[in-house]
């Protein structure tokens, strides 16, 4: 937290040394890094673009650009679609031209981004254009080591029964999951999916703060029933590779390296952009027999399994150039990520008139996706879903199943939800 507190000053006051830029580049900054940020380079080198560009990454601290006045980068690969009203609110955005979200007057574009990104508030007008979609309702697993312990498909479990197979990998020396706990978002993800599966309409709830309390003036009580479930997996002695310590230590690409590198587990809650880490791991040829993608289950008896979407928007800052905006309408062309879809992977379009040019790994999910059920919570409601809120709370649940009990750890941690999302209602 000092950290991050201490960033926004220094960007601010200091900008032009901390971003190292040159007068006459489109600055873009960016939360990604290692292939991903090659993949990005690599759609950019494609565009022709006439004008010299400089990527900044900046991983989980891009929202402190937004300090930076004058001397903020001039686009920004938003990864929280949710803080983009407050941003436009504040006067911090350029508008997009409504243009660039059509084609031959069609829409280019899934409904569900139009109420994210298009702010009633600031002209009813368009401050965010989607680039990178991302599925985060997938389960990524070893085929071999699911046949070995003679376990059913994923997709026909619900969460509930993942602890009784964790039960039958008792002394095996394989933990049925891994977990990258110390990205916040892994966390985040995983509750949002059994909240969805279990209780659609908190979901929603949980989403406005205007619907969160019942008439009663109650936080909905489906939300203990959720941290129960979660805890009876992530407090299962043989839930992970190691103790939840360890657990809390281990970041995503490991996680996924746990199961397709080291085998010692047998599937990884991921989202799509695991894949280059997943062939990193596994030679190509051996793909097909050896990778498993499925659904994120559905509740008991519900009948209907999430399917939630994430992803990162372009917006255009309030100090931008005017070629800023060119660079953005270029690379919202269904053409612009092709170079990053084909040579890299783990990268589903958000333009719907993007080619359907996606690995036999991706492309089933890609074509699933475009009837996604839910944007993704910790996206929506903005800061609150992000480190130092929702992060940060089910990071603490997680240290609480690991040092105390679940019956505490549950009141505890319902009650920091429901504090949070007052403090957003008030």
């Amino acid at each position: 937290m000092l950290r991050a507190g201490a960033l926004l000053p220094l960007t601010a006051a200091c900008a032009p040394a901390v971003f190292g830029a040159r007068s006459d580049a489109v600055r873009i900054a960016v939360s990604w890094g290692g292939s991903e940020l090659d993949a990005f380079e690599s759609v950019l080198h494609a565009l022709g673009f006439e004008h010299p560009t400089e990527v900044i990454p900046l991983g989980d601290d891009i929202g402190t650009v937004f300090g930076a006045g004058r001397s903020a980068p001039d686009i920004v690969m938003l990864p929280q679609a949710g803080q983009v009203r407050k941003l436009a609110e504040h006067g911090r955005l350029r508008a997009f031209d409504d243009a660039m979200w059509t084609a031959g007057g069609n829409a280019q574009y899934a409904d569900g981004w139009r109420s994210l990104l298009k702010i009633p508030t600031a002209g009813d007008r368009f401050y965010g254009v989607p680039f990178k979609m991302a599925c985060k309702s997938l389960i990524w697993y070893d085929r071999p080591w699911l046949r070995k312990f003679g376990l059913p498909d994923p997709e026909t479990w619900s969460v509930r029964d993942w602890p009784v197979h964790m039960d039958a990998l008792a002394g095996s020396g394989v933990s049925l999951l891994a977990l990258g706990a110390a990205d916040g978002w892994v966390l985040t993800d995983f509750f949002e999916n059994v909240l969805w599966a279990e209780y659609p309409e908190a979901y929603d709830r949980m989403a406005n703060p205007a619907l969160w309390l019942d008439p009663r003036g109650q936080p909905p009580a489906e939300i203990e029933s959720v941290l129960r479930d979660l805890a009876a997996v992530w407090s299962h002695r043989h839930a992970f590779p190691g103790d939840i310590g360890k657990t809390l230590t281990r970041q995503f690409p490991d996680a996924v390296r746990d199961v397709f590198q080291h085998h010692s587990a047998i599937m990884v809650v991921a989202p799509d952009f695991a894949e280059p880490i997943v062939r990193g791991c596994v030679a190509a040829a051996e793909l097909d027999g050896t990778v498993g993608v499925a659904a994120f289950p559905g509740a008991r008896g519900s009948g209907g399994a999430p399917l939630i979407a994430g992803g990162d928007v372009m917006v255009v800052t309030d100090s931008a150039k005017d070629s800023a905006i060119q660079l953005a309408s270029l690379l919202a062309q269904p053409t612009a990520p092709l170079p990053w879809i084909t040579r890299y992977g783990g990268f589903v379009a958000a333009n719907q008139r993007t080619p359907r040019a996606y690995s036999p790994l991706i492309a089933p999910t890609a074509t699933r996706f475009e009837q996604w059920t839910a944007f993704d919570l910790g996206d929506r409601i903005g800061s609150s879903g992000g480190r130092f809120e929702l992060w940060r709370v089910l990071t603490e649940f997680l240290t609480q199943l690991d040092t105390g009990g679940v019956d505490s750890a549950v009141r505890h941690t319902a009650a920091a939800i429901d504090a949070l999302q007052r403090r957003r209602g008030d």
